[in-house]
């Protein structure tokens, strides 16, 4: 198939990658003692994502940009079933393929609906329809002119109103009963949507009771069709509303659906914390109401939003699991043609080629979601971080299963699989004891017989920047390259000169490994114990899918280091890509205000990053400012960064782009954990917080301001929870001496107190109160005084997830070099304190020795 601006490479390669699940040709479902079933009795276990292609933003990008929609779809299903992923739920955006009436329209997006069921079909991932999204569909975007029923009436009113009521009623029969015309069959009748959530995130102003007569009503409607199939509402966008929840519950519903967005939503820069004590247990407020609990459950959608770490998802699936949920999509999987600029949706990034390694956590939860058993209970955390078949390392950004015939890791592992004759499947990025590689793209390995396996390869990946900030289809947040690397297998079952031949369309490679090593690009690859054997494989033709990747330009990506102590350890690393897979590196270096340039080659350590350590010479051993910039050449010519302009700092006649900075202080210096200048990007308010940060200028220099709210002043509560900046990490500092936190701190009104915590990077806090007076005061606190104290947590939704979690008495110990954040909380005043005003201003928090 060939299609505008859309590679669509062809190739020949074998029957099915992954063995077929085992429900796969099973077709109905239903509920029995709130419990999904399939026909013979099993329980349904089914784990995928949100894809929101045919309709809204996603739709008329892939039309901006000149591409073929269905051949987008054809790609992205691939992607997603290559994950291994079995289920595909989506709100369908009723205001564009409907009239006022709730009339279907016959249009390209209603049939892109279609098209998109018929591929998941193809592919064994079952689907969960919610008929009405009631958004608009404009987000990010301003909202278009839409036909549809929905427009003009709040949420509110769409269980009230009349018109409202039977206009979606009208609407229901038409969807339900229309026939796809790639499968021949309604959704009534198609076996793959196996039930419907009847609308996404309602809000019910009326009572519980009415509330339910108005669901109560949409059942009847629905089922009058003949549908047989279980039907969902959802019961957490309400809150903890028992009432509600139970009203609804006592319904005839079958199920009952919930979200869970953890780390809050639209930050709009990545969270650099770990938040796994976030996603340690699944919240349900409605445990103890008993109707609940013969309800099926589904999470409809579910993400650690604006997370770029690959921990998070395995863990989520093991916390859905202890709650009994049998369904769980992520939102959303983004386009592969979409994903270079993660536009859609900013606060959620997913997808195989852009974040490959948060795709193999994806598909590490989906295993541990069909294999737990519902009501799975697993240690507390951090102990929950090995669980099952799966281990999570967060600062190795390491998601880990190995259950002797998967082994699957996200990032670069030692971690030997405890079992390698039984293997069957292999998927990772970087390398392991089995596979190693250069690339940091995905790659996944299939056993098709004794001495035969499939290898598929996906490209390299530069990102750019923040995936997270505020979206815009112009933003190149990542970028492919397809390049040629080397590959060595340790795999007994082909030994080291198996026989190997491309399979994709444009790739002509053959060889026999020397010492397990081979030569592999983006692609499809069979591969044999002998030449023979590959040769007597049949094969059958299937499809490799990628987006176009142009000809790209060198780029590279830095980041600088605001300030080191002599005697720290001064790394600098980059990452460059281009069109060759090495470059020649250097680092240009000198004191600020000196004349020369000291050149320093920098060492490849891996595919596209190069690293070099500042010299422990006498001529670096001085407090100073560092300035320097980066050259890359490719034996023709040179780039230098910032700026990527032509030749290097050392030629006569160079135009500089600027230049990067740090600053060496002497040893023992202060290290700054918190500039109000210079932080604010790693910011975040907990659930319940009782003021906004503000950055005010005063005589202390830039200072962060906390005031609460009048109603906030007696009771208190959160403030803020920070990251340490990009350029503030501690990684590499020689902290050993460092045993007190120092601030510059004040209170806005009268003298009170403040809760300081640090967090540390196992994402557990330490920390203590202390009064701090109403005029600019240096507190020095002991670390030794810290105590384990609740950890803030984000802005979660649904809204009854908790605000806190632990402390945990594992917390024993933590040094001043795992230090990752802070938070900072007001505690209720006494029963006989009083204030007009409460707040806390700070210019300055550091780590101090004394």
């Amino acid at each position: 198939m060939k299609m505008k601006h859309l590679l669509v490479a062809m190739t020949t390669a074998l029957l099915p990658l992954l063995a077929g699940p085992s429900w796969a040709q099973q077709t109905s479902v239903t509920v029995k003692d709130g419990v999904m079933q399939w026909q013979d009795g099993s329980e349904v276990a089914l784990f995928g994502v949100n894809y929101a292609m045919p309709f809204a933003y996603g739709y008329r990008s892939v039309k901006q940009l000149g591409l073929d929609p269905q051949a987008v779809i054809d790609m992205d299903v691939d992607h997603i079933a290559r994950l291994g992923l079995d289920a595909y739920r989506l709100h369908v955006w009723e205001r564009l393929i409907t009239d006022k009436q709730g009339n279907l329209l016959d249009n390209e997006q209603l049939r892109l609906f279609d098209y998109l069921q018929q591929q998941l079909a193809l592919r064994g991932i079952k689907t969960i329809i919610t008929p009405i999204a009631w958004w608009g569909s404009g987000y990010p975007a301003p909202d278009p002119t839409e036909p549809g029923f929905t427009v003009g009436y709040s949420k509110v009113q769409m269980n009230q109103d009349p018109n409202a009521i039977a206009a979606t009623e009208n609407y229901l029969r038409q969807l339900l009963t229309h026939k796809n015309p790639y499968t021949g069959k309604t959704l009534v009748t198609d076996d793959n949507v196996i039930a419907f959530e009847l609308f996404n995130e309602p809000k019910h102003a009326q009572s519980p009771q009415q509330s339910a007569a108005y669901v109560e009503r949409l059942l009847t409607t629905v089922r009058s069709l003949g549908v047989t199939k279980p039907l969902f509402y959802n019961i957490s966008e309400q809150g903890p509303n028992q009432a509600f929840a139970s009203a609804l519950c006592n319904s005839s519903l079958d199920g009952v659906a919930y979200q869970w967005y953890p780390t809050g939503l639209v930050k709009n820069s990545a969270l650099h914390s770990n938040m796994l004590p976030s996603v340690a247990h699944y919240t349900d407020p409605f445990k103890s109401i008993a109707a609940c609990q013969q309800k099926a459950k589904m999470v409809y959608e579910f993400d650690a939003a604006d997370v770029t770490q690959s921990v998070m998802y395995p863990a989520m699936a093991r916390s859905f699991r202890e709650a009994g949920f049998q369904w769980a999509t992520q939102f959303a999987y983004d386009s592969a043609a979409l994903a270079q600029s993660n536009s859609e949706y900013n606060t959620h990034y997913l997808n195989l080629l852009y974040t490959p390694a948060k795709a193999i956590s994806l598909m590490i939860a989906a295993e541990e979601f069909r294999q737990l058993p519902r009501g799975y209970k697993a240690a507390e955390y951090p102990a929950s971080n090995r669980f099952d078949h799966t281990a999570l390392d967060y600062q190795a950004d390491l998601s880990l299963y190995d259950d002797g015939q998967r082994y699957y890791y996200s990032n670069n592992t030692q971690q030997a699989p405890q079992q390698t004759t039984t293997l069957q499947h292999i998927a990772g990025v970087g390398s392991s004891p089995l596979v190693s590689y250069q690339g940091n793209g995905a790659y996944f390995l299939d056993k098709q017989q004794d001495g035969v396996w499939r290898l598929e390869v996906y490209p390299d990946l530069l990102p750019l920047q923040d995936p997270h900030q505020s979206p815009s289809l112009r933003r190149e947040v990542g970028r492919l390259y397809l390049h040629q690397r080397p590959m060595t297998l340790s795999l007994a079952d082909l030994g080291a000169s198996f026989a190997v031949k491309a399979l994709n369309a444009g790739n002509s490679y053959a060889a026999v490994a020397q010492q397990g090593q081979i030569t592999v690009q983006p692609g499809v690859y069979l591969l044999g114990r002998t030449t023979k054997l590959l040769n007597s494989v049949p094969s059958t033709q299937a499809n490799y899918y990628l987006p176009v990747v142009p000809t790209p330009s060198t780029a590279l990506v830095h980041q600088p280091q605001r300030q080191r102590n002599l005697g720290d350890t001064l790394n600098f690393s980059v990452q460059v890509a281009g069109q060759l897979p090495q470059y020649q590196v250097t680092m240009y270096l000198r004191y600020q205000g000196h004349k020369d340039f000291t050149a320093l080659p920098m060492s490849a350590v891996s595919g596209d990053t190069y690293q070099v350590d500042l010299p422990n010479a006498a001529q670096w051993q001085q407090p100073g400012i560092l300035e320097y910039a980066i050259s890359v050449s490719d034996g023709q010519q040179q780039l230098t960064w910032p700026g990527a302009k032509q030749g290097t700092p050392a030629d006569w006649d160079y135009v500089d782009g600027g230049y990067w900075h740090t600053l060496l202080t002497p040893k023992g210096t202060p290290v700054t954990l918190l500039a109000p200048a210079t932080d604010q990007g790693g910011y975040y308010t907990p659930k319940d917080t009782v003021s906004w940060p503000a950055t005010a200028a005063t005589a202390e220099g830039a200072t962060l301001k906390l005031a609460v709210d009048q109603q906030a002043i007696q009771r208190g509560g959160t403030l803020l929870r920070t990251d340490l900046a990009n350029d503030n990490q501690l990684s590499g500092r020689q902290l050993g001496g460092y045993n007190a936190l120092a601030m510059r701190i004040r209170s806005l009104g009268k003298d009170d107190r403040l809760q300081l915590g640090v967090i540390a990077d196992d994402g557990l806090a330490w920390g203590t109160d202390f009064p701090v007076a109403n005029q600019w005061q240096t507190l020095v606190l002991p670390l030794d005084k810290l105590k384990p104290m609740a950890t803030l947590l984000g802005q979660a939704f649904p809204t009854f997830m908790p605000v806190t979690v632990g402390p945990f008495a594992t917390q024993t110990s933590f040094s001043a070099d795992a230090i990752a954040g802070l938070q900072l909380l007001l505690p209720p005043l006494g029963p006989h304190q009083t204030m007009q005003t409460r707040g806390i201003e700070i210019a300055e928090i550091a780590l101090v020795q004394m």
